[in-house]
């Protein structure tokens, strides 16, 4: 009997003794600046195939550390850079007959320039010769009435006779000249308008292939993965020789080296926080050390208290959030790690 009453005071001792610290560690912390606890994150990024194949070689472990542009996963590259050779065959070809093409259509334009520089010169040949055969026929006209009269012989008619014909003769040869070298002109302009429209189809298909080509070349890039930033790769969720798919996650990269924590403040404690105001950040895994922060973002939107946060003011459910940024370039803060965050008093802050 006595045994169990002492235990009852020893219990009832400890309770009240239990009792007074919590209500000292609760006046202590309403006297302190305004703060709240929060757990470290970081920036997780997934490195990704857009390829369907599979993979070659993952080269780094868990817990590496990798900066931004390292090559860090290899797939099988194989259809990819068949698919690149061909289309520079491709291209090749396509070059090839736009060459061919071109080279006709400016020999054809070439010709029916020539057609027309010839016909340009058998009009002006024609001319010269229609104001012979003219003076020809006046030679002959006078040489006629010369001869009726007996002035002359007619030998003289017969030479003005002749020259008048072989005049007349070579006007209608000219002529003949200048319309079969617009008739060539005009054959070899269509055949230059046709090899023209061939020329351009043998353009688009150089595109063409020159765009298959650059398709292929991003294909054969993506077999090659590079971390997208610096930070510690976090998961390694596949390995060498499984298959990938457009989309498939083969490494997460976590980015602590500007860490960030979130907290509630209650409506009383709002005004102490600002973007820009410093926080003193402390984790249990460092005892005695102090982290400064910076707070980015105070939420305009009040909200109840979160089930697992805890605030000094339990009896105020509308709280804020308050997110903050803390340098770590040592990474020791690390993503889960839990935190108690106070805002910087006004004082300090003064004070600087």
């Amino acid at each position: 009997m006595k045994k169990a009453l002492i235990f009852v005071i020893a219990l009832a001792a400890a309770l009240v003794v239990a009792l007074v610290i919590r209500v000292i560690q609760l006046r202590g912390a309403e006297a302190g600046p305004p703060g709240g606890t929060g757990t470290i994150e970081g920036v997780d990024v997934d490195v990704t195939s857009r390829l369907a194949t599979r993979i070659t070689d993952v080269l780094v472990r868990e817990g590496d550390l990798v900066r931004a542009g390292q090559t860090v996963v290899t797939l099988d590259c194989t259809d990819q850079a068949a698919a690149l050779d061909q289309a520079r065959a491709q291209l090749s070809a396509a070059v090839a007959s736009f060459d061919a093409s071109h080279d006709s259509t400016v020999s054809a334009d070439r010709s029916a320039s020539a057609g027309r520089s010839n016909a340009a010169a058998a009009r002006a040949q024609i001319a010269a010769l229609e104001a012979e055969e003219k003076l020809a026929a006046i030679e002959l006209a006078r040489t006629q009435r010369l001869v009726a009269t007996g002035a002359v012989a007619g030998d003289e008619l017969d030479n003005a006779r002749s020259r008048h014909d072989s005049l007349t003769a070579q006007v209608a040869a000219q002529h003949a000249t200048e319309d079969a070298s617009l008739q060539q002109a005009g054959a070899l302009r269509s055949t230059g308008s046709a090899q023209r429209a061939q020329s351009d189809a043998a353009q688009r298909n150089v595109d063409v292939a020159r765009s298959a080509i650059a398709r292929a070349d991003v294909s054969v890039r993506e077999c090659t993965l590079a971390a997208p930033r610096s930070g510690m790769v976090a998961t390694r969720v596949l390995e060498p020789g499984e298959p990938v798919q457009p989309g498939s996650v083969v490494l997460t990269i976590s980015d602590v080296t500007e860490a960030r924590t979130r907290f509630y403040l209650p409506n009383a404690e709002l005004a102490a926080a600002a973007p820009g105001r410093k926080v003193m950040v402390r984790a249990d895994a460092y005892p005695g050390q102090v982290f400064e922060g910076t707070i980015f973002y105070v939420s305009p939107r009040a909200e109840f208290t979160p089930r697992n946060v805890q605030t000094r003011e339990d009896r105020e459910r509308l709280v804020y959030a308050v997110e903050v940024r803390i340098a770590n370039a040592d990474l020791r803060l690390r993503e889960g790690m839990p935190v108690e965050v106070a805002i910087e008093p006004m004082a300090q802050v003064i004070a600087r």
